[in-house]
Formats: C-alpha cells, structure tokens, sequence
C-alpha cells in the first residue's frame, strides 16, 4: 500500500484568493451588519422531521422568523443551491443580495416560497461564492443544511484555508435532521471558522435554533484557537478515488479517538510524537473493511496531510426506470439469510462486503421489487429496477351548486377493492378503468365507472344532491337550552348522522327523518323528502312546556341541609336534565309527577302535582312532625 505524508504549516494554507476578491472597487458595509443565509434546496429536503413536518416547510418558516426577529440592524442577504438542476455541482445562487432586513423580508419570503428541493448539497462551492457575496469578509454565514457535501469537495478543508489567510467570516450551521456521522462533518465547518452548530430534528426545533443562532451571531467574535498538532487523513483506493474512512488513532498501544477522514474533521494529536493510524474504508453498515495500518511522525505544529491506500470494497447503486424514463425510486435495504445488512437511498454509492444480496424495494404498493445480486469486492454493481408504471390519482366531488368537496373514495374491480383514495393526498395507483365507491351516510355516490390515465390530474365527479337546511322555531319558553346540534337519518338507507342546524346541508335524494337535539327541549320527529337539485328547509318546534319550582320550608331539625329533591313523572313523560336543586326553575311536560324530598335531610311526605302547558308551578316540602 502506498502512504504520502505532507506537512502543511498553517500559516502556508492556500494563501491565494480569486481575483475577483482582491479587485473589489465596492466598499463593504461595516462588519457588524452583514449576515448571509445560505439555503439547502437539496432533493433531500422534501424528506420529513422527527414531527412529520417537512424539512423544506420548517425550513422557510424559520427563516422567515429569523430574517424579522433576528437580524436586528444587519444587513441580509439569500443564497440557495440545489434549487434548480438535478446533477449540477454549481447549482447556487444568490436570490436576493444585501439589503436591510426591513426591505428585503418579502424578498427573501418569496424566493423561499417559489422554490423547490431538486439537486445536490453544493456546501463548498456555495461557500466559497458566499465569500465573494460578502466581498471577502467580514461577516457571519448562517447554513441550513440536512445533509453533508455530495460534490466530491470538503468544506472543513475551505474552512481551514479560510483561517489561515486571516479570513474573517464565522459560519454558523443548522443540521436538518441529521444522522451522528452527518453531524460531526457539520460541526467541523462551524468549529473551524469560529461559528456554532446547532441541531434541528423538528419544526420546533427549527425556530429554537434560528434564535440561538441570532444570539451567537451577536456574540463578539470568538478569539481564534488554532490547530496545534492535528493529521488529515484521505483514504484512497488504487485508482486515486477518495473513500470514507473509519478506524483508530493511537500511540503507544493507548486509543486516541476513532478516525475521521477527509471531509469529516481531521485528528488532533496532543504534540509532537509517534502515532499508529489503523483504517480502512467505511461500509454501508457501519463497519471497516479490511484495515490497514501505518505509523506517522508529527514534529511541526499544523495540520499535516496523510494519504493511505485502502483496498476497494464492493460497491452498489441503483437506479429506477418506468416505462423507461428515470424515476425517483425508494429506498433500497439489501438483504442476507432474510436479515437486513444495510440499506441506501437512489444515487448513493453504498460500500459493502463482497457476496450476494437481496435487494429489496418498494417505492409503491404496485411496485414492491427484489433483485439478487452477487457483489464482488473492488467492482461496482448498478442495479436498475423497472417498475409498473404507476400514476398518482386524486377523486374530487361536485355538487349541483357548483362546491367542490374532497373525501376518501375507493377503487374497485371485479369485486375486488384494489385501492382507498385519501380525500387529500390520493393514491399511487396503476392507470386503467375501475369502479368508484365513495361512501357517506348522507351523501353517498352511486357506484360509477372511471377512466384514471393523467398523472397528478384530479378527476372530477358530479354528486347527485339536494340540500337540507334545519332550523330551530317555535316559543322560547320550551327550551331548556339554546339547540346547536340535529340529527338526521336516512328512512330509505338507514343510518343517522349529525347535522348543524342553519347551514344548507347536501343529501342524496331521498326521505329523511329530522331529529331534535332532545338535551334541549322535547321534539317530535320531522319527516322530508328531498328531490335532486331541491333544497327543503325542516323547521323543529319544542312541544309546550310548564315549569316547576321544589323548595323546602324553613326548618330547625333537619338532620342535615337539603339540597335535593327527587321528580318522577307518573304518565311516563321524559325529563330534561338530573336532580332537582331547591328554587331552580324546571321545564316539564305537562302531565302528573310526584315530588320527593331528600331522606337524608329527613321524612318528607310525597307531593303529586299536575304540570300544565305554560304555566308556573311552585311545591314546597315539609318535614313531618
């Protein structure tokens, strides 16, 4: 295996800078009021946080938080990359330039609205025209990003060159969602340049760390801590190719740390002296593969590069097709003696040990696919699924009035349920003919044959309807409460469902049975029928009422204070509410009740009294003697 040491003293780091830089005729604005966002718009960020909000969506409500609430004074100024082109590693833009934050917040909103996750995670070169957006510095960068560098490029190495020529920029990172691995390579771009790193695993999160963030960005600046004695290791195959790495670092037989390697950190070493770096390259399940080991030397303060080939191992990616143009797959978990090894995402490069593997996928219900492959170590495999083609279907429903509605719809054939349409998101299904069912107690669509070809198109239904509007009338003095509820049910399907009374209430044709909200008052049943296109208003009236008032007479020898009586109705009449309290006012139906004093206050002889319709009536208990 071939080792190459370089020493490279910090204060030598890459000391050229673009022209462009050093041309600037522009004066820069004070060094206090410049903050830059730099945006993931990666394909990646349509993924989900550990809330099941969406990383994009979290993503632009926290900024916009933060361009109104934590800029200040500041200037500000929008970046996004991946936001346009799917391959492209200069995909990085800068939307809105510098301006106060006053005027450039509905900029910013904007950009942040119009565009969508696409491409590749840019992080360096987006960096490096983040530096030329600032005009060289100084200023604060603030990266959002849910995921590491996927340009073959290392921004820790940018930032380390940054420091060594006297750039004054602090860079501080938001990680999206990110795994431990991903986390510890963001923090090494923060670390570096002198800024703070922040984690955001939730929408929640996002805000918290957005002002944590404005908070640090109106620290004084962080007196710089150089590397004393550090190694950067890069790990290569024979033919030249970077590998992540994993492995030790140790001296004297004592573990110093596990290894990072080039676009993860480098290797701090506490002096001078004598180490053993053992590594090999990192596999898709966590673990080295075939390790190599060396010894290096460090004498000079500095980071010192190291390069050590490795023995390639296995490679595989995989790609999808339908009806042969790209797809954007699933993910794909490789499979050995049913036990899961590892699993990666479509365009991922996953390292693996060499043997045969079950490659298990399922980027819907029409396309759960297996493919066995042997994989041979040192050879890339790519795996090309070929998927059913699938469209993504969408049923929504109109009333005769014009309204559009949206809810669950089914799709049948032969009998046979195939597919449940949510009433907002649809289905992936396979394009064809099938039978409609939407069921709803009282609206229900009569099963219809549909055609589904256009993918993401809705298809639109007519619902035959009429409209119900329940309304509550009659004497204010029968009800015991305000009524906010009815109750319908089908005379022709069965069933009863809700109802809110004053609103025009869509029904399939048919008779209905209308029912009064009996908490409120006493009603009688209200039976309509409505016709296609007609709209029926049914009016419920309480049926007349008297009332009656329960008190106790004055007395010094009740066992204990009477706060309860007891009314039964005698001609089977229903009562409206529970006990009886003294002198409260109670609604009846008239007929004959019997009153009943509380036998824990004491012997009370029963009452019988009459309640006629409209009238007041009054019984007062008395202990016998």
């Amino acid at each position: 295996m071939q080792v190459v040491f370089k020493a490279i003293m910090i204060a030598a780091l890459c000391l050229c800078w673009p022209a462009a830089l050093a041309e600037q005729t522009d004066p820069a604005p004070a060094p206090d009021n410049k903050v830059l966002v730099i945006y993931d718009s990666s394909n990646s960020m349509w993924g989900e946080l550990s809330d099941a909000s969406r990383k994009y969506a979290a993503a632009r409500n926290a900024i916009s938080e933060f361009i109104a609430t934590g800029i200040g004074e500041r200037d500000v100024a929008f970046r996004a990359y991946g936001h346009r082109y799917r391959d492209d590693c200069r995909d990085s833009e800068l939307l809105v330039p510098f301006q106060t934050a006053e005027t450039g917040a509905a900029s910013i909103q904007s950009a942040l609205e119009d565009i969508r996750p696409t491409g590749m995670t840019p992080i360096t070169w987006s960096l490096s025209q983040g530096l030329e957006d600032l005009g060289g510095g100084p200023g604060d960068i603030l990266l959002i990003s849910d995921g590491i560098e996927t340009c073959d490029a290392d921004p820790c190495d940018l930032m380390r060159d940054w420091q060594s020529a006297g750039v004054d920029v602090q860079v501080h990172v938001v990680g999206v969602g990110l795994s431990d691995l991903e986390r510890t390579a963001m923090t090494c771009i923060a670390d570096v340049s002198g800024g703070q790193y922040f984690d955001a695993d939730s929408e929640l999160a996002f805000n918290e760390a957005l002002t944590d963030a404005s908070t640090a960005m109106a620290e004084p600046d962080p007196v710089p801590q150089p590397i004393t004695y550090a190694i950067a290791l890069d790990l290569i195959d024979e033919t030249g190719e970077s590998l992540r790495g994993i492995g030790q670092l140790r001296q004297d037989a004592s573990i110093l740390s596990e290894v990072e390697t080039k676009g993860y950190g480098v290797n701090l070493v506490p002096g001078p002296g004598d180490y053993v770096i053992e590594a090999g390259a990192r596999l898709a399940d966590g673990s080295a593969y075939t390790l190599v080991e060396t010894s290096v030397s460090v004498s000079e303060p500095g980071v010192m590069s190291l390069t050590l080939e490795v023995p390639r191992p296995a490679s595989v990616s995989a790609s999808f097709l339908e009806m042969g143009e790209p797809h954007s797959g699933a993910l794909i978990r490789a499979y050995q003696d049913s036990e899961e090894v590892f699993s990666f995402r479509p365009g991922d490069v996953a390292f693996a040990r060499e043997g045969t593997y079950n490659f298990r996928t399922a980027p819907n219900a029409d396309n759960e696919l297996t493919l066995t492959q042997t994989l041979e170590a040192g050879a890339h495999t790519d795996l090309v699924y070929d998927l059913t083609q699938t469209i993504k279907a969408y049923i929504q429903f109109t009333l005769p009035d014009g309204e559009t509605i949206k809810r669950a719809s089914e799709l049948w054939r032969a009998g046979e349920k195939l597919y449940t349409l949510h009433a907002t998101n649809g289905e992936t299904i396979q394009p064809g003919t099938y039978e409609l069912r939407s069921d709803d107690q009282n609206l229900p669509l009569v099963p219809v044959e549909v055609t589904l070809t256009n993918d993401g198109e809705p298809l639109t239904v007519p619902l035959a309807a009429g409209f119900l509007t329940i309304e509550y009338g009659g004497d204010p003095f029968n009800y015991v409460a305000q009524p906010n509820r009815a109750f319908l049910e089908s005379l022709d399907r069965g069933g009863r469902s809700y109802a809110t009374p004053g609103g025009a209430i869509p029904v399939a044709p048919g008779a209905y049975r209308v029912h009064g909200y009996d908490r409120t008052a006493h009603f009688d049943p209200l039976d309509v029928t409505i016709a296609a296109d007609e709209t029926v208003t049914a009016t419920l009236e309480p049926k007349p009422v008297g009332e009656l008032t329960v008190s106790y007479a004055p007395s010094e020898a009740y066992t204990t204070i009477p706060d309860r009586a007891f009314v039964t109705a005698l001609d089977g009449q229903p009562i409206i509410g529970g006990i009886f309290q003294p002198g409260e006012a109670r609604k009846l139906l008239p007929g004959r009740y019997l009153v009943e004093g509380w036998s824990t206050a004491g012997d009370f002889a029963p009452q019988e009294i009459t309640i006629t319709a409209g009238a007041q009536h009054a019984v007062t208990l008395e202990l016998n003697s």
